[in-house]
């Protein structure tokens, strides 16, 4: 992909139109640039937490977390914006395993320098996750008096549990740093959005839904699965008064929530989630196919006039190929949770079995020791990268919403 000169403007609405161009087409890293400083213009113009900032959090807190799932892999290669220079990288090592025997003599080691660093962006810096996952964080929800311009480098440590100190050697560590501080950066200001969407009460009730939504993804990234369940629950109770019993955007959220609690182990709650979004589309697909229903969808309509390429016949084919996905991660729960209940019925089946062989002199049986059940290997706590580099955001869920 040409590089695009980036725009440089003390408009904030030019960068803000600028950093959304970016993000639509992937291009995170200039998306990160254009809409941070779209965030510190406005914010020095109007304050920290006006409303006129609010949108402009929700789509850098998106664009931050689209930088941090790039650099970990997630969306696999080929992404605009996205690091290059990977594969150059792992040619340079193996050619440097090959000549060996020639660098010993020299006594020279082969060193590659890291890549894709991320540019320094302006923004205040508070707690939790991102933008649209639909939950609040008030037990989390101090927020400095400073100025708002803080830098990535510079926030405090929020979502991914701990501080990174930054290295200068080790590629690996550096990529890992960036992807934390971006993870930390979105859900500040994710949180900043939340809270100026709070304040515009039943006017921002939308917005707010869409932020704690993305609020959950960040901790989702950040494994805090609890906290993801959490602020994604509010997304839903929010999304079920604004929509539509049928709406996407509810199956995505039982979706998402249903993945969270997978990756926690808590297969009943994944079941009855990923259930009731396999539902939702099946109800969806129902009222599609009758012209009476599909006639009086708000959400149909506005699709309709709005998007030249959307038919509700492709929209039913889309859901149709959707709903074995889905199903299928209904029985995965339910085969891991069947290898964890045998699993389990093992070692307490030995536990048991060798502390009624021990008893002398008369005494009372000693039970032996327990092993703790570790049934992690089941689930798959990183998700995959896709093969097609040109996939969007790599989740389920997020074809459910589009």
């Amino acid at each position: 992909m040409a590089d695009i000169p980036e725009v440089v403007s003390t408009d904030p609405v030019e960068m803000l139109a600028v950093g959304r161009r970016h993000l639509a087409v992937k291009d995170y890293s200039s998306a990160v640039t254009s809409l941070g400083k779209a965030c510190e213009l406005l914010a020095e113009k109007y304050g920290q937490q006006a409303d006129e900032c609010g949108e402009a959090y929700f789509w850098y807190g998106k664009s931050l977390l689209g930088l941090a799932r790039e650099e970990s892999g997630v969306l696999g290669d080929g992404i605009p914006g996205g690091d290059d220079n990977q594969e150059d990288e792992e040619e340079e090592d193996d050619a440097g395993e090959e000549d060996n025997s020639e660098t010993d003599k020299n006594g020279e080691e082969s060193k590659t320098e890291a890549s894709g660093e991320i540019p320094e962006t302006n923004i205040t810096s508070k707690d939790d996750n991102e933008a649209s996952k639909l939950e609040s964080m008030d037990s989390t929800n101090d927020k400095p008096n400073d100025s708002p311009t803080v830098s990535q480098s510079e926030a405090e440590p929020g979502p991914s549990t701990a501080a990174t100190s930054s290295t200068a050697d080790g590629e690996a560590e550096d990529n890992e740093d960036d992807e934390v501080e971006n993870l930390q950066v979105a859900w500040e200001v994710f949180e900043l959005a939340r809270d100026v969407f709070l304040k515009r009460g039943e006017r921002g009730k939308k917005e707010l839904a869409d932020v704690y939504l993305y609020l959950g993804e960040v901790s989702l990234e950040s494994e805090m699965y609890d906290k993801a369940v959490t602020d994604m629950g509010k997304s839903l109770d929010l999304f079920k008064d604004l929509y539509r019993p049928d709406d996407r955007r509810i199956a995505e959220t039982h979706y998402q929530i249903g993945l969270a609690h997978s990756l926690s182990n808590g297969f009943d709650d994944a079941i009855s989630h990923f259930k009731s979004a396999a539902e939702i589309l099946e109800t969806r697909i129902k009222n599609l196919q009758t012209p009476s229903i599909a006639a009086d969808n708000a959400d149909i309509k506005k699709h309709l006039s709005s998007d030249p390429f959307y038919s509700i016949d492709g929209e039913i084919k889309e859901l149709t190929e959707l709903l074995p996905e889905i199903k299928e991660k209904v029985q995965d729960m339910i085969d891991y949770k069947a290898e964890a209940i045998r699993s389990m019925r093992e070692t307490l089946g030995m536990g048991s079995k060798n502390g009624n062989s021990s008893k002398e002199n008369g005494g009372t049986s000693v039970p032996q020791e327990k092993k703790a059940l570790d049934i992690s290997h089941l689930i798959k706590r990183k998700r995959k990268p896709e093969e097609d580099s040109n996939t969007d955001d790599c989740s389920a869920a997020k074809k459910i919403a589009n």
